[in-house]
């Protein structure tokens, strides 16, 4: 059988080890270890990777969700929000005052159901990229939102770096949430970054951050809270920026190769020749009743699967109460039926070819 292949593993290079220590070493003997030149830079070169917005780092994905919503001046509206997509998204909106309403969502967002959920006090609606995966249907979904009065606002935790037709995830709204945890395409171990293209809106989630306090540091101007990254934290991910291109490019080198390798009847390989993909995840979808049977078959020849995106979806969700009495036949369908294969840019062309032919000698015809 070989080796185990996981479907993720946390790696860094010896270079990025090194790179990482300076820094730390120069954080702890500066003794300054809140927003300083470790935040800067980082907000400086993410906001010009992806195009030139400005770039705001927090301390987590879900802050920074919250944060761009509050500073949208979005507390108490409805704002859609897809079915499918992690328990963070919808928190994000509740603890930022606004009321979500769900659309029906697998993989993508599209315009149909976002129409279809639309009622007359929606006033943002927020897109999930699941797994850095662009949805071709971006740029209507922008239209959509432009002919409706709409704000539209990126949950972009999974897509650093993901595009589609050479535009960045992050700029198709009026601001995205990145997060920045332990098991995404570049992590600061826990951290955020909000970008928006708007340096008034930048501003003011710097402003939310930071306790909400005011220029003279005193007085408290908004309702923030503690939301700040550390200096440790955003020495990690500048040290991993250098090295984001790079990874991308591995990322994409696999997709093609599993895209290409798969051939199984029964599995279903979704794929954009438009989109350049983060590698946060690798999505493939069967039929809902051999879902299990297929991800019985790769553990037996050594292939783990990786979490799903998601396989319990926002509406089953008891905690949040969303959804009571409308189906959502969409979201239910995509989590029944797909798994996400190993993915990380350390994983070799061997380990993946392997995956490959696992797949492949899944005895199972439909």
């Amino acid at each position: 059988m070989g080796e185990l292949i996981s479907p993720f593993r946390v790696s860094f290079t010896a270079t990025e080890v090194e790179r990482f220590l300076v820094r730390a070493r120069d954080v702890l003997e500066s003794g300054w270890l809140i927003p300083g030149p470790n935040n800067r830079e980082l907000e400086q070169r993410f906001g010009e990777f992806i195009g030139g917005a400005q770039a705001v780092a927090v301390s987590s994905g879900t802050a920074a969700l919250e944060i761009a919503l509050r500073a949208a001046g979005l507390a108490g509206s409805v704002v859609l929000v897809p079915a499918n997509t992690n328990y963070a998204t919808a928190e994000g909106a509740v603890r930022a005052g606004c009321r979500p309403l769900l659309y029906d969502a697998g993989l993508y967002p599209e315009v149909g159901a976002i129409e279809a959920a639309h009622t007359s006090d929606v006033a943002a609606l927020i897109v999930v990229h699941i797994g850095g995966y662009l949805s071709p249907e971006l740029p209507a979904v922008r239209a959509w939102c432009d002919r409706r009065g709409v704000l539209l606002i990126e949950d972009a935790s999974h897509a650093h770096g993901a595009r589609l037709h050479g535009r960045c995830a992050g700029t198709f709204g009026a601001a995205a949430a990145f997060s920045m945890f332990a098991t995404k395409v570049i992590t600061t171990a826990e951290g955020g970054l909000i970008v928006a293209a708007d340096p008034v809106l930048a501003a003011l989630c710097r402003r939310y951050r930071d306790q909400g306090k005011a220029d003279d540091g005193v007085h408290h101007a908004v309702f923030g809270s503690a939301w700040r990254m550390s200096e440790l934290h955003a020495a990690l991910g500048t040290v991993l920026m250098d090295g984001l291109a790079a990874s991308l490019d591995r990322a994409n080198q696999l997709v093609r190769r599993y895209v290409e390798g798969i051939r199984h009847p029964a599995v279903r390989v979704p794929y954009e020749p438009a989109v350049r993909y983060s590698g946060h995840k690798f999505i493939i979808t069967t039929d809902a009743a051999a879902r299990e049977s297929l991800r019985a078959h790769l553990h037996g020849r050594g292939v783990r699967t990786a979490k799903g995106v998601y396989e319990v979806p926002v509406h089953r969700q008891p905690v949040l109460g969303l959804g009571a009495g409308r189906g959502f036949p969409v979201a239910d369908g995509f989590a029944a039926s797909h798994l996400c294969l190993p993915m990380w840019k350390g994983l070799t062309d061997a380990d993946a070819d392997r995956v490959i032919e696992a797949v492949n000698a899944w005895p199972y015809d439909g």
